[in-house]
């Protein structure tokens, strides 16, 4: 069995299923200021998505006062953890970002905005639909709900991937769009960069004010990036898009 896992606000159990013989990972909030909607929202995704793009669901229960979320293990690494241990060639990178990017794309045309993409909420695996799986839907807004307005509360989310917007810059209008911006930097730490990585707003807020470099990205992606990382929400822009296009 593995060990369980745990964050500042959840912890995430291992087990196996007697019935089934799978592997399920049983999650449950531990902070007390965590809203328990959180889970709630993270299950309606996981059944919304059907478990193209994220883990499938197994059920969402109250116990003993928690409520818990169950959905069927994912094996594999995250991409932080991939990205930490393998030296990747530029053609690995390429093929990698184009499978995140049509992963993204995928969730948004389901109706989904996931709003934390980071490398530790992704993981390779050959069940996804295009061999990545997404997780931690805590944080996600469905399309019947967007355009919000940002709470005035501070980001809960990865304060390095975050959007502008969600930092209060420029306007406090959530959109899909703003998975876009976290798309841009996630694709740059493929190709190296690091820069992004903060640890306090004003850090981050200085880097969003900022030009990112691009040169070490091929030229198609280095044009790629730049369409995804505007600074207004309005003027980015999804990329391989082709209904046709094949990884």
């Amino acid at each position: 069995m593995k060990p369980a896992k745990s964050t500042s606000t959840s912890t995430v159990r291992f087990y196996r299923c007697p019935s089934s013989n799978c592997m399920l990972a049983e999650k449950i909030l531990i902070s007390s200021s965590a809203p328990q909607q959180l889970l709630f929202r993270e299950g309606k995704a996981l059944q919304h998505l059907s478990g193209t793009v994220a883990p499938n669901f197994v059920e969402l229960k109250t116990e003993n006062g928690s409520i818990k979320l169950t959905m069927e293990l994912v094996e594999g690494q995250t991409l932080n953890e991939w990205l930490n241990k393998t030296s990747l060639s530029s053609e690995e990178c390429v093929q990698l970002c184009k499978q995140l990017v049509l992963t993204v794309n995928h969730l948004h045309n389901l109706g989904v905005a996931h709003l934390d993409l980071a490398p530790t909420n992704i993981m390779k695996s050959n069940r996804g639909e295009y061999g990545l799986v997404l997780l931690d839907f805590a944080h996600c807004a469905f399309a019947e709900e967007l355009p919000f307005i940002r709470p005035r509360s501070s980001f809960a989310g990865h304060l390095s991937y975050a959007a502008p917007e969600q930092l209060g810059l420029g306007t406090d209008k959530i959109t899909v769009k703003t998975d876009l911006y976290a798309l841009a930097l996630i694709i740059r730490e493929m190709f190296g960069y690091r820069d992004h990585i903060t640890r306090t707003y004003e850090a981050s807020i200085a880097f969003r004010r900022s030009e990112p470099d691009l040169s070490k990205l091929p030229p198609d992606w280095r044009q790629n990036v730049t369409r995804l990382l505007k600074f207004v929400p309005e003027e980015r822009i999804r990329i391989l898009t082709h209904s046709d296009y094949r990884i």
